[in-house]
């Protein structure tokens, strides 16, 4: 029989941690040790006072109630939202005690409802007419065994899964993959998750002067540790990147010699079968393009996600987690990386920024697989477009006065490229598309192209490469940034300096 990956999860968890050869040996005491498992872990709170430190490091531990003031916080492997939480403790011990009893019979059918299986709600009855009667509608309670409920649950409470937060829910990340395939998951899943626990389970704390004189107060307030934006190495800074981030860390993961194998199989696993984002009251799915999965297993998903996260858009400035745009980049960019279309990567291109060099690896990835362009032409676009680069680099530089003044040359610098774009994007031929665009630069820089970009002027010109790629070839070539603008500013001190929300360059790694 088929069932919801939900509960799938959970089938696979039991099996792996009692070593069940089938799901027919699942015990009422195997349901009840994970039950048990995930209350343990039902909330995070410091494991030391706050007071006085910039950071502290948090623990897992079984207690109901939270105070968010004192960092007491729902674990996010707990699916459920705040106000709901009481009922998800209770419901729980409740299922202990049943599973508990001698007589207990684990086909008995058993109401479920949110506080356990966070995508299910009152059904809808309907009646049967009677004498004369029309019939009515009811609502009402679904029910299932007890071994779908325990199921249920275990999987709303476990911490071995990939989950974060986003927003104000707690999700959760699961994939729909046959049986043998989901307990390789949670393998590597329990691996990667206990090698980094102790890095994801350390949070900020920010402080804040209130009053004045002897009245002076200072007050220290604690933050969510890391594990919130994803139970997996290298959580991502945008929720948005959530999906995308576990399959990077995943690929990390992978080139560790002991679990290369089995990460990487876990990895092919993945390629274009649904994954489901599951929250209190909903879900989502979406799938891993089998390009993007090959960039995991080759290790370098993770630099691009990092990248995708400290792009700068221009007109934006710093990012801060108020910044819609930024929000809604960070959205096209990880529906781009899941889907990897050529639909997704037009949304993508949209933004208008500038991108940190490690996404040239994303960009020769997605024109020679998906746009199905020669390699050579690709290379040669890439030339042209550093070029195109750092001419606007070395023309605002000297527009400048300041040359130490960074931020006035960046504004400067995007100024230009946002010229240079708009000369390519207004190019109806292929052959103008080259005459404006190199002439423009050529007269704000005093140099030639490089030989380099010959093959893709050839290509561009005689027509062989259709007008459309030229232009996003050029724009997203053209959008890395410059080795020399990296060379020039890595003595500056101040890029080192930032909140939690702001961006930095990453564009080295």
């Amino acid at each position: 029989m088929k069932r919801h990956p939900f509960i799938k999860y959970a089938e696979a968890l039991v099996r792996v941690e009692s070593k069940l050869a089938s799901t027919d040996q699942i015990l009422p005491e195997h349901l009840s040790k994970e039950i048990e498992v995930g209350l343990e872990y039902f909330r995070v709170r410091p494991k030391q006072l706050f007071e006085g430190k910039t950071q502290v490091s948090y623990e897992q531990v079984r207690e109901e109630k939270g105070d968010t003031s004192s960092g007491v916080f729902l674990s996010p492997g707990i699916i459920s939202s705040d106000k709901e939480t009481r009922h998800v403790w209770k419901a729980s011990h409740a299922l202990l005690g049943d599973l508990n009893n001698e007589n207990i019979d684990l086909g008995k059918a058993s109401s479920i409802n949110m506080s356990i299986a966070p995508t299910s709600g009152e059904f809808t009855k309907f009646a049967i007419p009677n004498k004369g009667k029309s019939a009515s509608v009811s609502r009402g309670k679904p029910k299932e065994s007890l071994l779908i409920v325990s199921l249920s649950t275990i999987t709303t409470l476990t911490p071995w899964k990939p989950s974060l937060r986003s927003g104000n829910d707690n999700c959760c990340i699961i994939p729909d993959i046959p049986m043998s395939e989901m307990m390789e998951f949670i393998i590597i899943f329990q691996r990667m998750l206990l090698s980094r626990t102790g890095e994801l389970m350390v949070g900020n704390v920010s402080t804040e002067e209130t009053g004045k004189g002897k009245k002076k107060v200072r007050n220290y307030k604690p933050y969510r540790p890391l594990i919130f934006k994803g139970s997996f190495p290298n959580p991502p800074k945008s929720s948005a990147l959530g999906g995308i981030a576990l399959l990077a860390a995943i690929g990390e993961f992978a080139k560790e010699s002991k679990v290369s194998t089995s990460a990487k199989n876990v990895l092919e696993s993945l390629k274009d079968v649904p994954m489901y984002i599951i929250k209190y009251g909903g879900a989502t799915t979406f799938t891993y393009n089998h390009h993007v999965v090959d960039l995991a297993k080759e290790g370098k998903l993770s630099e691009i996600v990092d990248s995708i996260y400290y792009t700068k858009l221009h007109g934006e400035g710093v990012r801060t987690t108020k910044s819609t745009e930024y929000q809604k980049f960070d959205l096209f960019s990880s529906r781009f990386l899941q889907l990897f279309n050529r639909s997704a990567f037009r949304d993508f291109l949209a933004f208008r920024a500038e991108y940190p060099t490690v996404l040239e690896i994303l960009f020769m990835t997605y024109f020679k697989k998906v746009e199905m362009i020669d390699a050579n032409i690709v290379k040669s676009a890439r030339d042209l477009g550093r070029w195109l680069n750092q001419v606007a680099y070395f023309t605002a530089k000297r527009e400048v006065n300041n040359s130490n003044d960074w931020e006035e040359i960046r504004k400067v610098k995007a100024k230009i490229l946002v010229e240079l774009e708009s000369s390519t994007f207004s190019a109806k031929t292929g052959d103008a598309l080259v005459a404006q665009v190199i002439t423009r630069a050529g007269r704000l820089s005093n140099m030639s192209a490089p030989n380099g970009a010959s093959l893709f002027i050839e290509k561009t010109c005689t027509g062989e490469l259709p007008l459309d790629s030229a232009k996003n070839l050029l724009m997203a070539f053209s959008r890395l940034r410059s080795n020399n603008e990296k060379k020039d500013q890595i003595s500056k001190k101040s890029e080192g300096k930032e909140s939690e929300d702001s961006s930095k360059d990453l564009s080295h790694i």
